[in-house]
Order: structure tokens, then C-alpha cells, then sequence
């Protein structure tokens, strides 16, 4: 009878020595750290800019974990149609992602020329492999960012409340002259409240009126747009002042 029990002991010793040696033997998986793009494309204006270069700010973010120092990545460009821009209208100074974070930026030196009074130039780049991360996602691999010294119209979601309800370049660049706002996005309606961008809106308002009153057969009017040729409109204006 001893024997009996004893065979099922050592068979139940022996799986369980087995298994534990399985677990052992497998091993956590790990992906290198890798890096993507978080949008697509930047265009950048001169226009309120009297520097000759501007450093492009690119955001990535990283695939992995955080490291407690600092690391780099690196891009390649690509010579294809996107790129017009020739090498001596920009300088690729380099990615760097800081200790701790999970965001990191790609810095390009924007350079000012004569050329870009009257043409937009680009840049197509991608991620390529650095000692620190690995190129990600193909997706999100490239980047394209274009600069220019003319108007280059924002998205006009939030400057059709306050400013005029139709974009055009025109009416962009009478925003800038009169009040100095070069974008107006939802953060920036944030920092400012209703309030303040009222009062925004009423200052650019109260430029379209005092021109249109020293230059009556000269009215400020949309040069491109959806309005072409009619008067620029603004939502505010001091009544009190030009009714």
C-alpha cells in the first residue's frame, strides 16, 4: 500500500517541478522605445515675425516608457515633391524628448529670404532610428512643415464670432494690424474670456470703420475668400463712435 501512495506524490513533485521551471523560462515582453509624430503639418508666417529665422517647434510622443534622463531622436529628409525648400533656408537642429517625459520636440531653424515675399517653401521629413528610440509608427512617421513671409489664414472657427464671420486674407492681416493676434483658437478665447475677446473684436471693429470713414471710395473689402470684393463686416465696433 506504501507504494501506491507513494507514486502519486512523486508524479504530482514532478509536474509541479516542471511548471515551475516553464515560468521561469518565460519572459516578460519588452518593445524598444520608439517615437511618433502627433499631427502631420505646420505652415509659419514671417508676418509679424522682423527676425530673420524662427525655430519650428514639432511634437512627438514616445512609445514605451519614461527614462530619468534626457534622450534624443533623428529625422532624415525626404527629397521628394514636398520638399521645395533648398538647404540653405533651414537648419534641422534636432529632437530631443526630456528625462521623465512622454512628449519630446523636434526643433527646425525657419530662415527668412526674399523668396518667400511672394512663394511658400516645405520641408518632408521622417523619424529615423537614434540610439535612444526606434522610428514609430509608419503613420505617423512624417512630417511636413512650410513657411512663408506672406499671410498664411488660420483655421477661422473662432475669429467668426468676434472678429468677421467670413475669412480672407485680407481680413487677416487687418486683424493682426489692429490688434496684434496672429491666432485666435480655443485657448487663446480661454485665456482671454468673452469679455476680453469682445473687446478684441470691437478694437479690430472700430480699425475697419475709422478706415472706411477716412477712405470712403476705398473700403477694406475681402480680397479672396468666399466675399471676394464686399466689404469686410465686423461683428463689433463702438457704436457710440460710427453709428
Amino acid at each position: 500500500m506504501k507504494k501506491i501512495k507513494f507514486i502519486p506524490n512523486l508524479a504530482l513533485m514532478v509536474i509541479m517541478f516542471l511548471a515551475g521551471c516553464a515560468e521561469e523560462d518565460i519572459m516578460p515582453f519588452k518593445a524598444e522605445p520608439a517615437v511618433n509624430f502627433v499631427s502631420k503639418s505646420v505652415e509659419y508666417s514671417f508676418l509679424t515675425n522682423p527676425a530673420d529665422e524662427y525655430i519650428q517647434e514639432i511634437e512627438v510622443r514616445i512609445i514605451g516608457d519614461t527614462a530619468d534622463y534626457e534622450r534624443t531622436f533623428n529625422v532624415e529628409v525626404i527629397n521628394d515633391s514636398l520638399t521645395t525648400a533648398s538647404t540653405n533656408q533651414y537648419e534641422i537642429v534636432g529632437g530631443v524628448v526630456p528625462a521623465g517625459a512622454f512628449t519630446g520636440k523636434l526643433l527646425i531653424k525657419l530662415l527668412k529670404s526674399e523668396q518667400l515675399n511672394t512663394d511658400k517653401v516645405s520641408l518632408h521629413v521622417r523619424l529615423v532610428d537614434s540610439e535612444d528610440f526606434k522610428k514609430g509608427n509608419i503613420e505617423a512617421n512624417d512630417f511636413t512643415v512650410a513657411w512663408t513671409n506672406k499671410v498664411v489664414v488660420p483655421a477661422w472657427t473662432y475669429y467668426r464670432f468676434f472678429f468677421t464671420a467670413t475669412a480672407s486674407t485680407s481680413a487677416y492681416r487687418a486683424i493682426v494690424q489692429s490688434t496684434g493676434v496672429t491666432q485666435f483658437t480655443v485657448r487663446d478665447y480661454a485665456a482671454v474670456g468673452a469679455a476680453g475677446a469682445e473687446a478684441l473684436g470691437t478694437q479690430f471693429g472700430d480699425y475697419v470703420k475709422q478706415w472706411n470713414k477716412d477712405h470712403p471710395d476705398n473700403h477694406l473689402k475681402h480680397d479672396d475668400g468666399a466675399r471676394a470684393g464686399q466689404d469686410i463686416v465686423p461683428v463689433y465696433y463702438t457704436h457710440s463712435k460710427f453709428d
